[in-house]
């Protein structure tokens, strides 16, 4: 089989790329990455869980006119080597080498430098707001975690989005872990998102139902349309998002690359406020990271790094 990564130098490279070349390219950006962390360290585990979602973002939308906005800019490596620094990653913590974070010095891809501040949300109201005073059209897309959601900040911005913009994409990407496990009433509460199923259950019904009813036309739609919002209010917690004036999407297998690409070009064409609540797997691919992500070793990132050159 080809590789595709060699061939990956710019976003625009992803473009035309079929769904089996971009679960071929998330591969091999995992390999890649554990090669990379092997010798010279750095953050393995929050890189391999948001390797579709990286790759999704490139695939739908334009950097750098398209703003990515990463809570914690060191889960970063990905958009990196996507961005033209595939090759100065491998000086990643070495003197005058890559940064392990975003910094805006260092791409014009990379828009805000954050390390662990929480305050990625807040920064991408601020850039849809001056995008909106210019009159542009490009989007603004930030990337939190469950962990960063509880922030001062990140509240503040989630209470003042829908008055402030009609244009902005809150990416959740929820994987129950900041550097440790979360605590606090915020993260107890997306973990109620995640485990109840009954208001998927019931749309996915209802939808089933009225496709059996013969003849059914547009006359049903809005009733439809009103008896899911009346079931996400009664059966889902994500209605607080709402009820904020942000439109919620999830939660969302955040490693199907075929579901993220889809929903994102959706909601890419959606002008207001919106959260998109991802499900995503610490240390995704790598059993090390993903049962132990705050001690995963070097020579078990060598380990698995042989395992998957040899698939």
């Amino acid at each position: 089989m080809e590789p595709v990564l060699p061939k990956v130098n710019t976003p625009a490279d992803i473009k035309a790329l079929s769904f089996d070349k971009l679960r071929q390219l998330c591969d091999e950006i995992r390999a890649e990455l554990i090669e990379i962390t092997s010798k010279h360290g750095g953050h393995l585990g929050s890189n391999l869980g948001v390797v579709e979602l990286t790759v999704a973002l490139h695939k739908v939308f334009n950097s750098p006119k398209d703003k990515f906005i990463f809570d914690v800019s060191h889960q970063g490596y990905v958009h990196k080597i996507l961005t033209g620094r595939k090759e100065y990653l491998h000086t990643l913590r070495q003197t005058d080498g890559c940064s392990g974070f975003l910094q805006r010095e260092e791409s014009e891809h990379d828009h805000f430098g954050a390390g662990h501040a929480g305050t990625a949300l807040s920064a991408a109201l601020g850039f849809a707001s001056a995008r909106d005073q210019l009159g542009l059209s490009d989007k603004v897309v930030a990337i939190v975690g469950d962990g960063g959601l509880g922030c001062g900040v990140s509240l503040e911005a989630l209470n003042n989005a829908a008055d402030t913009t009609d244009d902005i994409i809150y990416i959740l990407n929820d994987n129950k872990m900041s550097i440790s496990p979360n605590v606090g009433g915020m993260s107890k509460y997306l973990n109620r998102i995640i485990s109840d199923g009954r208001y998927n259950n019931f749309k996915s019904s209802m939808a089933s139902l009225v496709k059996g009813i013969p003849g059914i036309g547009s006359s049903l739609k809005n009733g439809i349309s009103r008896v899911e919002e009346a079931a996400k209010g009664l059966l889902t917690p994500g209605i607080i998002f709402e009820e904020l004036g942000l439109r919620y999407f999830g939660p969302v297998d955040g490693h199907d690359i075929e579901e993220l690409v889809s929903i994102l070009q959706k909601i890419k064409e959606l002008k207001q406020p919106i959260i998109l609540h991802l499900l995503t797997e610490k240390g995704h691919g790598y059993e090390g990271a993903k049962y132990d992500p705050e001690n995963a070793t070097a020579s078990k990132r060598k380990k698995l790094l042989l395992k998957i050159q040899m698939r």
